[in-house]
């Protein structure tokens, strides 16, 4: 481009001369100089263009964005510190509530719920040939807390049980059942399920969960199965749903926890019972004193008050009562606890007859590393005297556990069985188990 403008100007130059032959030297200087300008000035330009040009044939550069800041959270709520008397009862940290205002914040919020979740199966042989593959209390459940207002905080949980193997019992019996009456058969069923309010003055809930009864049993109802049967959490063969002694329906409870101590208060309404009470059909409390560590003692009672003569499986019996007292030990490595329970109405032999009787119970375990444990109980129950028949559940245990942690664990146990029918023939005979627990 630089040299046809060099030579046009250069031919005009030499135009302008031709045609003016008499001017002077000095005019023709000036005249060279003047275009030597205009070329350079034209270059410059060029220059200019060029760059422009390259700049433009670049691709864009997008320009670095910081990273927006995460939202503050509040401190979560010390719950466990709170209840480490009765675990059972406030199972795991509560979430944080990272979006305690705005115009959502009664949405769901999935990153604010905490799941979880066990499948446990065990197989099972006994003396007299008998084997079975079974469900030992899987279970699925979400629970979540969130700030309300200043010193008032609302939680909830909701556990249903699964059903990986669907079998009847006939060697791993006694105990929790794991599903509430009639439906033992479901693939899902629900365990626990309530709402409520934690203030400063104590925890108020509403719904089916565990009882207060419960804070004493769980003391000895610590085994992976074969636990849980002379305490009179769950009579009658249930999940103490209907007696309020396991895992209570329709229940109402008061919770608080100060220091060493721990107190529950609950009742039940319902309208399942021709003698329906209004309110109050059911009402029971405990209370807790210990440490986590060290020695704890505990004692609970429970009534119920619209039982009937002769209830169906759906409802609860005249008379009904219950109260335990528990004494319990906790260390590094070694645990030790023992319960005695009393009880009016509340258990059936194996001919489905109720009974006043006692309930006996020792539970022990030791570490022998963090992961290995050993375990052995004891369970004995017995009508009174005035009861006919010789009817009683009695059986020793003793377990070898392998913890993975986070709960999940394999293990391996025996049961030696003393129990007798009503006519004074065996019940059940002695009895080897092993089984997985997967939680997550």
């Amino acid at each position: 481009m630089l040299a046809p403008l060099v030579m046009t100007l250069a031919l005009s130059s030499s135009a302008a001369v031709a045609g003016q032959a008499a001017d002077p030297p000095d005019a023709l200087l000036a005249l060279v100089e003047g275009q030597a300008r205009r070329i350079e000035a034209l270059e410059a330009r060029l220059a200019a263009l060029q760059q422009e040009v390259a700049q433009l044939r670049q691709p864009p550069v997008t320009p670095a964005v910081a990273p927006p800041e995460a939202p503050a959270v509040p401190a979560d709520i010390d719950r466990e510190a709170k209840s480490d008397l009765i675990d059972h009862a406030f199972a795991g940290k509560p979430p944080t509530d990272a979006v305690p205002e705005g115009p959502e914040a009664d949405l769901p919020q999935a990153e604010l719920i905490d799941s979880y979740g066990s499948l446990r199966v065990i197989a099972a042989l006994d003396t007299d040939g008998y084997r079975e593959i079974r469900n030992n209390s899987s279970r699925l459940g979400i629970r979540g807390s969130k700030r309300l207002t200043d010193g008032i905080e609302a939680f909830g949980r909701l556990e249903v049980g699964a059903n990986l193997v669907n079998t009847d019992r006939a060697i791993l019996t006694g105990g929790d059942p794991g599903v509430p009456i009639g439906q033992g058969s479901q693939a899902f069923f629900s365990r626990l399920g309530f709402v409520g309010l934690d203030t400063g003055i104590g925890s108020f809930a509403w719904g089916k969960q565990w009882s207060a009864y419960y804070d004493v049993a769980v003391f000895t109802d610590q085994f992976p199965f074969w636990s849980g049967v002379a305490t009179g959490a769950f009579a009658a063969g249930t999940d103490g749903g209907i007696s309020g002694t396991g895992r209570a329906e329709n229940a109402l409870q008061y919770r608080e926890a100060r220091g060493p101590a721990s107190v529950a208060l609950q009742m039940q309404s319902r309208g399942s019972s021709p003698n329906d009470q209004s309110w109050a059909d059911v009402w029971g409390g405990s209370a807790v004193f210990g440490r986590h560590q060290g020695f704890s003692l505990g004692a609970a009672y429970n009534e119920v008050r619209d039982g009937v003569e002769n209830p169906n499986p759906n409802q609860p019996k005249l008379g009904d009562q219950a109260a335990i007292f528990g004494l319990r030990y906790r260390a590094d490595r070694f645990y030790a606890a023992t319960t005695l329970a009393i009880s009016e109405q509340h258990e059936v032999d194996d001919l489905g007859r109720r009974f006043d009787g006692t309930g006996f119970e020792i539970a022990l375990r030791y570490y022998a590393s963090d992961q290995l444990a050993f375990e052995a109980g004891y369970n004995d129950l017995r009508p009174d005297s005035d009861h006919p028949g010789d009817f009683r559940l009695r059986f020793g245990v003793g377990y070898v556990v392998y913890n993975f942690g986070g709960g999940s664990r394999v293990f391996g146990g025996f049961k030696w069985e003393d129990s007798r029918n009503s006519d004074g023939s065996k019940r059940f005979s002695s009895a080897f188990a092993t089984g997985l627990n997967y939680t997550f």
